[in-house]
């Protein structure tokens, strides 16, 4: 009898090989996933920061009877690494530009937008032009 056979402790190196192929087969599968779960994530950014600010402005057009620009409403354009906003432009219209692409979303074609009617409490919504980027946010446009 073999006097190692009884102290053996430890993985064969087959063993380590099969695990480190189910790692690899487990990874191919996920990491795709996981970039569009990160682009649906980054671009959720905009619809929660327009739909705030369509909350100001319906305050706004209930005690002065009109839409106001952003600062007027109270709104503060926020610091974002994927978004530009503007909401000082026009009175009653925000647009959230992508900056930075992420995803299918491309910084110059893609942005989401709201234009308050203060005479509907209304606001319209358009979705970016990119059908891809547009369905990040599904839920946007009505």
């Amino acid at each position: 009898m073999n006097k190692f056979s009884k102290n053996q402790k430890g993985f064969t190196l087959i063993e380590l090989m099969v695990v480190i192929v189910i790692i690899g087969i487990l990874s191919a599968l996920a990491i795709p996933k996981m970039f569009g779960v990160s682009a649906k994530a980054k671009a959720a950014e905009a619809p929660g920061v327009i739909a705030n600010w369509e909350t100001l402005q319906s305050a706004y057009a209930q005690e002065t009877g009109g839409a106001g620009l952003g600062t007027a409403i109270g709104f503060k354009d926020p610091t974002s690494k994927w978004f530009e906003y503007d909401a000082e432009t026009t009175a009653g219209t925000i647009t959230a530009a992508v900056t930075t692409t992420f995803g299918d979303c491309t910084a110059a074609t893609d942005e989401w937008s709201s234009v308050y009617d203060a005479a509907t409490d209304d606001a319209t919504r358009a979705a970016p032009a990119t059908a891809e980027c547009a369905a990040y946010t599904p839920n946007f446009v009505p």
